[in-house]
């Protein structure tokens, strides 16, 4: 088969960004992998401060609740007004690793804080009570208004697993606070029940009024009543977070490989907290054992970023540094034009996602080679709705030529399933790296053939009913029995700005406004997709082979349990969310690329 020569003149304007010198660091958290059972990430960032801050003060103090408990808690005062109150997990203290890395990471950014101990946890006063979340959120309630008599600014009230959910409850009860951060909080208050209490544990306690959790010695940990069970299992989590100011900005921090409280739960925060922001920290625990950097970095770039809104002097110079390089101007426009060339049909910001990768690919030396499938942008053949095997069958065809001259596929990528353009290029290197266009056409490649040692995944469909019903109407199924099709036609009004922009880029391309039909779905096209069964492909994908699967947080075409889905299931798999990223990537094609560079790269040493 012939292989299509890229035409340079069709690289959409925003993707030239990447020839940029200054474009070639990408702006993300290079430091990741860190220990916690590593002191010296608390060492080094102990060295760091002592230099930044040299008036720090560190002392404890001992605060009353409301029952007459005094709450012990360590003040690391770095001289601002500001302070951070950290709240620990379940039968945790505030010595915990993660609450006093976050304390020395504060430290460094000259943020204050204070870490305490629940009544009946660590050092302060009270007996343990398990579930206890409300006469928790007495104990912050206590902490918080301490400081305010000693004129202190809460900045922001921040805590880890059950001390995430306190710090929710905190703020749908309380409105005093403008930040919220819920490290791995529970949303679900009935998950994990059977693990920790046992499959008959109601039945249990009714019975006994009582069960005792013992450690694998054969110790008493702590006992749960029938009160303090219906306590927990009564805390509505849904409701409390729908009572949270808009006003008030919340992260959630959760970790992908969380085996206690399920990252699922971080995404039912998503959905109903009104300012909400979400980091899912790829491959992390619920301790964030290796993660412990990575967690810190999030929560203070947060919190700068905050700071940031709060005070737009310091935005507005931001901005006039980037225009003194004469970049901001033309990625905005590109930025628009992106998103109304989704609108309307056109899909042109999936050009973007190829040439951009291609581009980070040879910046390292890796050869790419892009392609249309038949019936798409410059192939010969008519455009199917669906046809994923199709499609499988032209990727095979690829991998053959190359086969046949003699060059190693490093991996095959693919995105989604929805954009019917993409174009094709090659560089004369040894490795090649296959760009396919269907994130779920690679996995199926992987799942029949085995001659592939790398796949990504990005944004690709693990549900295949998904989404019907907001591409093809409610009742599709119904009109395609009756009128065996269904015409799929552009209802965007595009702006004269993003018109003259897409010609002047495209100006071989015909623009597509209001009321064209782009495809047909026929009834037969219709079934090849509903057929097409992903859980079962990926069972079939070796365990030698790394699959990479990356998604945007904020993606309203194929939703990111999708690919949560797939982690489930693939044997030797990697999940990257990029958060705040839409299904175009619109914003966020540097951290795409990034991630795609690093798991090769990784996978290459």
């Amino acid at each position: 088969m012939g292989i299509l020569v890229f035409n340079s003149h069709l690289i959409p304007v925003n993707s030239l960004n990447f020839k940029h010198p200054s474009s070639l660091k990408f702006p993300l958290h290079q430091v990741r992998i860190i220990s916690s059972t590593n002191c010296n990430f608390t060492r080094s960032l102990k060295m760091s401060q002592s230099s930044q801050n040299p008036v720090l003060k560190k002392h404890k103090v001992i605060i009353p609740n409301k029952y007459g408990e005094k709450l012990m808690g360590v003040l690391n005062d770095t001289g601002s007004t500001e302070i951070v109150i950290l709240c620990h997990g379940f039968r945790s203290t505030k010595e915990d690793t993660t609450m006093v890395n976050l304390t020395v990471a504060l430290e460094n950014e000259g943020i204050s804080s204070f870490r305490f101990d629940f009544a009946g946890n660590g050092e302060s006063e009270g007996s343990f009570s398990y579930a206890n979340y409300w006469r928790e959120v007495d104990d912050l309630h206590a902490v918080i208004q301490h400081f305010h008599g000693a004129n202190r600014v809460i900045s922001a009230i921040l805590g880890h697993s059950k001390g995430g959910g306190v710090v929710l409850l905190y703020a749908s009860k309380y409105h005093d606070v403008r930040m919220v951060v819920n490290v791995s909080g529970r949303y679900d208050m009935k998950g994990g029940m059977g693990e920790r209490l046992g499959k008959d544990f109601m039945e249990k306690i009714k019975q006994d009024g009582f069960i005792d959790i013992k450690n694998t010695a054969g110790t008493v940990e702590y006992r749960v009543t029938e009160e303090s069970l219906m306590d927990r299992l009564n805390t509505n989590m849904h409701e409390a977070c729908l009572q949270i100011d808009k006003e008030c900005r919340v992260l959630t921090v959760h970790g992908s490989s969380d085996d206690i409280i399920p990252v699922l739960d971080a995404i039912e925060f998503d959905k109903i907290i009104p300012n909400h922001k979400l980091h899912i920290v790829d491959g992390a625990n619920h301790g964030y054992t290796k993660h412990q950097a990575e967690l810190a970095q999030a929560v203070i770039d947060f919190i700068k970023a905050a700071r940031q809104q709060d005070h737009p002097a310091h935005a507005a110079n931001y901005v006039d540094k980037l225009n003194s390089f004469g970049d901001s101007a033309m990625q905005f426009a590109s930025a628009k034009a992106a998103q109304h060339r989704l609108d309307c049909g056109v899909w042109t910001s999936e050009y973007t996602i190829m040439v951009n990768l291609t581009v980070a690919l040879e910046n390292e030396g890796i050869s790419a080679f892009r392609f249309d499938f038949a019936g798409n942008g410059e192939s010969e053949g008519s455009f199917w709705f669906a046809n994923y095997w199709r499609e499988v069958d032209d990727l095979h065809a690829v991998i053959q030529h190359f086969h046949g001259a003699n060059r190693v596929i490093s991996a095959i990528l693919g995105h989604s399933k929805a954009s019917r353009f993409s174009m094709a290029a090659s560089v004369d290197k040894r490795f090649l790296s296959s760009i396919s266009f269907r994130g779920g056409v690679v996995l199926l490649y992987a799942s029949k053939y085995h001659d592939v040692r790398m796949v990504v995944n990005v944004s690709g469909h693990y549900d295949m009913k998904g989404g019907m019903g907001e591409r093809l109407g409610k009742d599709f199924m119904e009109k395609i029995k009756q009128d065996g099709f269904i015409d799929i036609k552009n209802t965007a009004e595009v702006p004269i700005f993003a018109q003259i922009l897409f010609l002047c880029i495209n100006s071989h391309l015909r623009f597509k406004n209001r009321g064209t039909v782009e495809y047909r779905v026929t009834e037969e096209s219709l079934m090849d997709r509903l057929n097409t069964n992903m859980h079962e492909a990926c069972l079939q994908i070796d365990k030698e082979c790394r699959v990479f699967t990356v998604h945007g947080s904020s993606d309203d075409i194929i939703p990111v349990l999708d690919a949560i889905d797939f982690d489930k299931i693939i044997p030797n798999h990697k999940l990257h969310i990029v958060d705040g990223a839409d299904h175009g990537y619109t914003k966020h094609q540097a951290e795409l690329a990034q991630a795609v560079i690093d798991f090769i790269k990784a996978a290459r040493q």
